[in-house]
């Protein structure tokens, strides 16, 4: 019977054992279970934040081409249009010429008729009415030699000057409306890229006074204390405008970012740049060695800080400091425990911490 009994108690352990296993597996199934939808809803997270960061690309060089574009029809409408111009006033020469030419031959031929006149009261018409037969051929011979002389006195006739007068004038008048449609096309584009101008410095005076404030904000978290400032050192020419950086760390006075030392110089960059990713969070950030001349204590607080940022960035940091090694989720490490073999270690400090 005392066999039975401890046979018995030792099944009633068994079972209890193996009841608590199984209820540590259901635990651990449905946390595997939670993970795994938060592992997906992360991962569609970046893939609409991916796709964003393509769409606002796209969009930034189709501006930039077109903007390019229109830079390059501008230069050519601009070259076009010297050219029009050099041609026009060519042809407001040539122009000028006929019509010069067309008034002297129609005052040759006034002359001709006032000589008429003036010599023998004719009219042109009454003189084809009083022609005659020749009849001393050397004394007519004489007197064509004398009125060729006299024609050749009057110099060359045109009588085709109107016809290319209006020829030409036909020409310049087209020609005038291609110079009136490329000037209007030149407004058209002017017009396009001033207004293109004018909603980039919209949204880059937007976005530098978001990022203006952020930076305030974040360099009084980084610093504990103090205050900083962007301002553009062109107002009137924000797309060209230089960028001063004024700070002021706890304790001191008012003074530009030249004049900090190597540690508040690199942590005030270090809010600049989160000032910035605040605007637009990137799904993942890079850090090779950016708080290497940081000391102990503003190493904590940049660790504070990247550790309270990364529910929105991902971090991967390249260090050799021991306090921004203890805020990171998992190290990575290169060790050679051979000569010449290199080894890629990995350490998951959540789970160490759980441990």
């Amino acid at each position: 019977k005392l066999a039975e009994k401890k046979e018995t108690e030792a099944r009633e352990i068994c079972f209890e054992k193996i009841s608590e296993l199984q209820r540590n597996i259901s635990a651990a199934e449905k946390k595997i279970g939670e993970y795994s939808l938060n592992i997906d809803n992360k991962k569609l997270g970046i893939s609409d934040a991916n796709a964003r960061i393509d769409e606002y690309n796209s969009r930034i060089n189709e501006m930039t081409e077109s903007r390019s574009r229109a830079d390059k029809d501008i230069l050519m409408l601009k070259d076009e249009t010297v050219k029009q111009n050099s041609l026009v006033n060519s042809l407001k020469l040539e122009l000028d010429r006929l019509q010069n030419k067309i008034e002297k031959s129609a005052a040759q031929k006034d002359e001709i008729i006032t000589r008429l006149w003036d010599d023998y009261e004719l009219t042109p018409n009454q003189a084809l009415e009083k022609k005659t037969a020749i009849d001393d051929l050397p004394a007519a011979r004489k007197r064509l030699l004398q009125l060729k002389s006299q024609i050749k006195a009057l110099g060359n006739v045109n009588l085709d000057a109107i016809q290319e007068y209006k020829s030409v004038k036909e020409r310049y008048d087209f020609l005038s409306g291609q110079v009136s449609d490329m000037e209007g096309s030149k407004k058209e584009l002017l017009s396009l890229i001033r207004e293109l101008t004018a909603g980039m410095k919209k949204q880059f005076a937007e976005k530098f006074e978001i990022i203006n404030e952020n930076f305030t904000e974040v360099f009084t978290e980084l610093f504990g204390g103090g205050s900083a400032n962007l301002s553009l050192t062109d107002n009137e020419n924000i797309l060209e405008s230089g960028i001063e950086i004024d700070v002021r760390p706890p304790g001191k006075k008012l003074q530009r970012l030249s004049l900090l030392s190597g540690g508040e110089m690199a942590l005030t960059a270090i809010a600049l740049l989160f000032a910035i990713l605040k605007v637009r969070a990137a799904p993942f950030c890079i850090l090779d060695e950016i708080e290497a001349a940081l000391d102990d204590n503003n190493i904590d607080r940049f660790g504070s800080y990247i550790k309270n940022f990364s529910d929105k960035t991902q971090f991967i940091i390249v260090t050799h400091r021991r306090g921004t090694m203890a805020t990171a989720d998992r190290l990575y490490g290169v060790t050679m425990q051979e000569k010449g073999v290199s080894k890629l270690l990995t350490m998951n400090l959540d789970e160490i911490a759980q441990v």
